[in-house]
Formats: C-alpha cells, sequence, structure tokens
C-alpha cells in the first residue's frame, strides 16, 4: 500500500532557490551603485551622456568643473571617494547604494565661488587629491 502522494510530498525537504554567489552580489550591488550615481548625475546635469569620474582630479576636471556639481554627503568617515569597483564588501556597496537612494549622498549645483573653494582645497568633499590612474575610472 502506497502513502498518497500529497502526504509525501509534505514529508519531502522544500528545495530553496539556489543561494547567490558572493561574486554575483558584489557584481550586482556594483552595477546598482553605478546605475544609481549616473543616473543622478544625469539627472542634475540635463545631459543624458554624463559620465561620472572616479579619479579625484578627473572627477574634479570632467565632472566639478564641466557641469559646476559636486557629491554631498559622501561618507569620508567611513570610506574614502573611490570608485565602486574598490570596494571590498558588499555591505560597503549597499551603504552606498542606501545613501544614494535615501539622498544622504546626492549631487548639487556649486556656484562660482564654491567652484572656487573646491578646486583650491577639495579635501572636505573628497579628501587629498592623488595623481594616477585608478582601474574602472568612469560609469
Amino acid at each position: 500500500m502506497s502513502a498518497p502522494m500529497d502526504i509525501i510530498a509534505s514529508r519531502c525537504p522544500k528545495s530553496r532557490p539556489p543561494r547567490q554567489r558572493y561574486s554575483e552580489g558584489m557584481t550586482e550591488a556594483r552595477a546598482e551603485i553605478r546605475r544609481v550615481v549616473r543616473e543622478c548625475l544625469c539627472a542634475i546635469t540635463d545631459e543624458p551622456t554624463a559620465r561620472m569620474r572616479w579619479v579625484k582630479a578627473a572627477y574634479m576636471r570632467d565632472v566639478v568643473a564641466r557641469y559646476r556639481v559636486r557629491i554631498e554627503g559622501w561618507p569620508l568617515e567611513d570610506m574614502p571617494f573611490q570608485n565602486p569597483c574598490n570596494l571590498s564588501s558588499v555591505k560597503e556597496l549597499k551603504f552606498l547604494i542606501l545613501r544614494w537612494t535615501e539622498g544622504k549622498t546626492y549631487f548639487r549645483k556649486i556656484t562660482e565661488c564654491e567652484f572656487q573653494c573646491m578646486v583650491s582645497d577639495p579635501t572636505p568633499w573628497i579628501g587629498g587629491v592623488e595623481g594616477g590612474q585608478e582601474a574602472g575610472d568612469d560609469v
């Protein structure tokens, strides 16, 4: 005598969806932060082809000087201004995504006076400016 199918099924362990690999989570989180930042930059500049630059010198030249906008609220106390591809954990990436989506970190248009102040000392907004290249400069 065999048991009805519904009884057998209830004794079988339920299959779980496959777990996402850590690297897949990193890739998705990096793509999300890039998308969010780029959308914010395009919106404030009204320029659909605007590109974010993450090397500090390129950011100053290609974002701040070109569009007269800057990032406000970057969590310098928690992480240096850097390309999201250089972040080492999903937690850090999700922290940044949350800050951008909640409006705690955002682009803001700046006046000529604010621009000149930032050119003379960008440290309060992006930390010290160094030379050289970083991988994956644009978004």
